[in-house]
């Protein structure tokens, strides 16, 4: 399969309804990632499952990647916080910096990422 070619399942649209979201482990230019894809105002957003200030999944001390009201994303470890839609970080301490945003695509009901750096885990 070309790389152009490649869609990652991620789930059925109906079962990423809004603020909720769901990761998943891939491989981002083959080295093991986890990804996060997400519902917020109506539109779906895909970043790698990655704060920028240290290396750590964005809920890797809680179960959730969104701030107490839902509006932003945030990091469990360091309460860095990004505007969903961009993902760039709003925080003092790493100001303007990005998570790492991967392409998606909702057809057919059904959505995928379709980055050309994103592979399955387990390809076949």
């Amino acid at each position: 399969m070309a790389a152009r070619d490649r869609k990652l399942f991620v789930c059925a649209g109906e079962d990423l309804p809004e603020k909720q979201y769901i990761i998943l482990d891939l491989l981002y230019r083959n080295q093991p990632h986890s990804g996060i894809v997400f519902r917020f105002n109506g539109a779906l957003y895909a970043y790698l499952n990655q704060c920028v200030h240290m290396p750590r999944a964005l809920n890797c001390q809680r179960d959730t990647i969104f701030d107490e009201k839902r509006a932003l994303l945030r990091c469990s470890m360091h309460g860095i916080v990004y505007e969903p839609e961009t993902g760039r970080s709003l925080s003092t301490m790493c100001h303007g910096e990005k998570l790492q945003a991967l392409r998606l695509d909702e057809s057919d009901g059904k959505v995928y990422i379709i980055d050309k750096r994103v592979s399955p885990v387990h390809a076949g």
